[in-house]
């Protein structure tokens, strides 16, 4: 049984309070306050109990990505499939399921070293349990059963680390996008989306290379042009730094730009991915990644 979906982000911090900061007055996501677990931040984006959990523990990094599966059932079989291939792993405690508001999980490392959890089950204690209302009037994010959206993952071996996540896990094939080099001598830069058990095109994608942060860049979707343009406004307000201008991307069509978020994790903020029938779809090789737009600009130096 292959991974449903992602279904949050585990994010560290230097600067208590930035990021929470930062959810809520530019990406329009709403701070859930948790009393047992006052030393974290929650981020809510519909009617999970959070999809951002962030804790302040002297660094800025991505500490783990949340994979949600189906079932209980689907669980146990994935965990098998774990033993199975030879693939270690530890459970997480009662306590740590409880501030990830799901029954139980697992934790492990992919080939690249990347720390993921799979679980299933997501509770919702009665400080989650609100409705969700955007401080910035975002009608909605575009997650339910595709989860809360993307997330790409260094992989400097990626040959290794896309057949772990095909191959034990479950993923299919999406796209094969192969860009130019960056600069002479280095190589090509390569990104394998791959899509879980729902219609959006891709739930993870794996690129060719090391980030210090852990992270290339998370996705968040929401239903209106309008309202990435309103994100847009807000994030110039501010003075963010870009990753990337507004553009639309050739293999999902996602109309979207990045802003760098506080200790460097991308965020990438769109609207109009494609969504789409696994049973008939054919995976793409592309070497073009932008229709238009994306004009991508080097992180800001310390």
């Amino acid at each position: 049984m292959p991974v449903a979906n992602l279904g949050y982000l585990h994010i560290s911090e230097q600067q208590a309070g930035a990021w929470k900061s930062f959810g809520v007055d530019i990406l329009g996501l709403m701070a859930v306050e948790r009393s047992d677990y006052s030393n974290s931040s929650f981020l809510k984006a519909d009617d999970a109990p959070f999809r951002i959990m962030v804790s302040a523990n002297g660094e800025d990094r991505l500490l783990a990505s949340g994979w949600e599966m189906a079932s209980a059932a689907a669980y146990l079989e994935i965990l098998e499939q774990l033993t199975k291939s030879g693939v270690q792993y530890s459970n997480g405690s009662d306590a740590e399921a409880s501030e990830r508001c799901v029954s139980e999980f697992v934790r492990l490392q992919d080939p690249a070293g990347n720390t993921l959890e799979i679980y299933h089950g997501r509770t919702l204690p009665e400080e989650c349990a609100c409705d969700f209302e955007s401080p910035q009037g975002i009608e909605r994010f575009i997650t339910r059963d595709m989860g809360m959206g993307h997330v790409v993952l260094p992989a400097p071996d990626i040959e290794e680390t896309h057949n772990f996540y095909k191959e034990v896990l479950g993923f299919g094939d999406s796209d094969d996008l192969r860009l130019p080099a960056p600069a002479e001598g280095a190589p090509e830069m390569r990104v394998l989306f791959m899509h879980a058990d729902n219609p959006r095109h891709h739930s993870l994608a794996l690129f060719n290379g090391p980030s210090p942060v852990g992270c290339i860049h998370m996705m968040l979707e929401v239903g209106s042009i309008d309202e990435v343009g309103s994100c847009l406004d807000r994030v110039n307000a501010a003075g963010l730094p870009l990753m990337a201008s507004l553009g639309r991307h050739c293999n999902d069509n996602m109309l979207s730009f990045y802003v760098i978020a506080p200790g460097g994790i991308a965020v990438e903020y769109g609207y109009d991915g494609l969504q789409l029938d696994w049973n008939t779809f054919t995976p793409t090789v592309s070497t073009v990644g932008d229709v238009w737009g994306h004009a991508y600009q080097a992180p800001p130096s310390e």
